[in-house]
């Protein structure tokens, strides 16, 4: 008979399995519920022993879709679990599975679950010669030595895991490394590239530095000569406006001097007759004349002062 051992755990996989293969059974195995309806759709299977938790398809349900289904109803499903309880048993039976199975399975119970379904076991088959020996009771199985062979497996499972992270860190390894090594001549390059252009730079700034200096002097020579000019024209307008109040002034002291003699002759004329008398009077008068002649002539200077200092300002 064929036998579908289904349970996410290897390690329960393979404890279960071997009872199973020790009474004569024919063990297939799934590792889901999913797999599990696969495989049955497929194959002609006789038993079902299912975990009863396992991610996705729990064994509930996976059991209450072989049981539903009448292509797959007739195939008995016993309902393998760690926990104990009536409410697991009363779901079991809901779902339409013949029987549970507590994990890890004993020899013993297993040989009853079967006998519930008519599974003749090895022992049963035997010949007769053999029954005496075969009479002794079944040695218990030996957990520890399977879970040993199951810690083996999983030592060696890592150490081979272990190799393959050692043998991809060198290879790793050698792949950066490998890469360092040819982007050395072009990080040589860009720092030859970085070096020249520093040195562009540097010498650029030289230059340009150098031509501000010259600028800067040019600029200064010329502003030197500007003021040397704007001297030279002050120097020349204070020469002209002196001049020309000079000028002014002499021109104005001629005319007042041409209107006072002037003056002075038509008196003279007018008073010819009365010189005798008014010779005193006129003696006074030429003093008046002279002090107001004199007080022209600083009203005029100062005039021109005034006039200069307005054009210079």
């Amino acid at each position: 008979m064929k036998v579908l051992l289904v349970d996410d755990s290897k390690a329960a996989r393979f404890a279960m399995g071997k009872l199973l293969k020790d009474q004569g059974l024919e063990v297939e195995m799934a590792a889901s519920g999913e797999e599990a309806l696969d495989k049955i759709a497929t194959e002609a299977i006789d038993i079902v022993f299912m975990d009863q938790s396992m991610p996705g398809m729990g064994g509930i349900a996976a059991t209450t879709a072989i049981t539903s289904n009448e292509k797959t109803a007739h195939i008995p499903v016993v309902l393998c679990t760690g926990n104990e309880g009536s409410k697991l048993e009363q779901m079991a039976e809901e779902a339409g599975a013949i029987g549970v199975l507590t994990k890890p399975p004993q020899e013993d119970k297993l040989k009853a679950v079967l006998a519930t379904i008519n599974v003749e076991t090895v022992s049963e088959e035997a010949p007769e010669e053999e029954v005496a020996e075969e009479a002794a009771p079944a040695p218990a199985i030996d957990m520890d030595a399977i879970m040993s062979e199951v810690g083996g497996l999983l030592a060696s499972l890592r150490e081979h895991v272990s190799g393959i992270e050692k043998n991809l860190e060198q290879k790793l390894a050698g792949i950066i490394k490998s890469g360092e090594e040819k982007l050395q001549p072009l990080q040589e390059s860009l720092k030859k590239v970085d070096e020249r252009i520093a040195s562009q730079v540097k010498e650029q700034l030289s230059m340009d530095a150098g031509n501000t200096r010259i600028q800067l002097e040019a600029l200064r020579q010329q502003v030197e000569t500007a003021l040397e000019d704007i001297k030279e024209q002050e120097g020349k307008l204070r020469e002209d406006v002196v001049s020309q109040a000079n000028a002014r002034l002499e021109t104005l002291m001629e005319d007042r001097l041409t209107g006072l003699k002037d003056s002075i002759s038509k008196i003279q004329e007018e008073t010819d007759a009365r010189l005798e008398e008014m010779q005193a009077k006129i003696s006074g008068m030429q003093g008046a004349l002279l002090g107001k002649a004199a007080l022209i002539a600083i009203l005029a200077a100062g005039a021109a002062f005034g006039a200069a200092y307005y054009l210079l300002k």
